[in-house]
């Protein structure tokens, strides 16, 4: 079957909005997931359209239990995001992905048990098959917190309503202190439009910043390699190229290339002395995700690179 609706996505900036017309959830990093809930089954769908169900079975039967309590509002359709919670603020995409590898229907269901995934809910599309797309988010909210208030609370429960804050500094702060993604503010009148990217929708990520040093140039798509000290040995840790003026980038080439201690037709590659700091979602896989340049850091010897302080601040 195929998507019911496509999902609305938020606009990245970089400030947080403010004001009484926003409300603020906190950013979960897992799979984007439409849930189709009818009175014969529940369908899960990833952003672009492919079938969560047997990846996922706990959310599918959770769902599927709760069916009798809330027959007379179904058909439904939510829109919401699939997660494995390390704490009710933050996920674990690196846990989610390995979840969404397997294949073995046996295995599946062991991880099913062991690292149980979350549904988190934070808008409703259709009631009683019926569109609400049109309805503004507050009038949506509104109605998503009726259909959970029919639904059994289980301490085992796998779907959830994502909680919403009215102050954005306030969640911010929590967003901060729990090393969550980020937060996504959203206008509370604005309509869902599916496939839309909206700036009624915008999205905050909540980066981490590292100190790393220079390991190599790749010629063919102008990346940086950078690496750190972890027991000793020098470790990849991942390549950037975003976050560089072009003088930054010429001067770097630059010095790369007077003090290279090797070449070929792909590599650049020269011995550690060059520090930069970057900002960065994550460590997912011993490695950065969404590196972006800061600052050089000509203070700094590239031996203090090391692995350790990199995860002592990692989200």
């Amino acid at each position: 079957m195929p998507i019911p609706i496509r999902p609305m996505l938020a606009s990245l900036a970089s400030d947080l909005p403010t004001g009484s017309e926003w409300i603020y959830e906190i950013k979960y990093d897992g799979y984007r997931c439409i849930a189709q809930w009818t009175e014969t089954g529940v369908d899960l769908y990833s952003r672009n359209g492919h079938s969560l169900n047997l990846s996922f079975p706990e959310v599918v039967n959770d769902l599927i239990l709760m069916t009798e309590e809330i027959k007379s509002l179904l058909p439904l359709i939510f829109d919401g995001e699939l997660c494995i919670l390390e704490t009710p603020y933050k996920a674990s995409f690196e846990a989610l992905q390995k979840r969404g590898r397997l294949k073995d229907v046996n295995k599946i269901k062991r991880a099913a048990a062991d690292d149980t995934a979350t549904y988190l809910v934070f808008d409703v599309l259709s009631v009683r098959g019926e569109r609400v797309t049109e309805t503004p988010l507050l009038q949506r909210k509104e109605k998503l917190q009726e259909i959970f208030k029919k639904m059994s609370a289980r301490e085992e429960m796998k779907t959830k309503a994502i909680e919403f804050f009215r102050n954005g500094d306030e969640l911010w702060s929590l967003n901060k202190k729990e090393k969550s993604e980020g937060i996504i503010a959203k206008r509370c009148k604005s309509n869902y439009v599916p496939g839309a990217r909206s700036e009624q929708w915008i999205k905050i990520k909540n980066p981490q910043i590292g100190i790393f040093f220079i390991t190599a140039y790749e010629k063919k798509n102008g990346y940086f390699h950078v690496g750190a000290r972890k027991d000793g040995e020098t470790v990849f840790v991942g390549l950037f190229s975003h976050g560089l003026s072009s003088e930054e980038r010429r001067v770097l080439i630059e010095v790369i290339k007077n003090n290279k201690s090797a070449e070929d037709s792909n590599f650049i590659k020269v011995l550690p002395s060059i520090c930069v700091e970057l900002q960065y979602l994550e460590i997912y896989k011993d490695q950065l995700r969404h590196p972006r340049f800061v600052a050089f850091r000509l203070d700094v010897s590239w031996e203090d690179c090391t692995w350790e302080k990199a995860i002592s601040s990692r989200s």
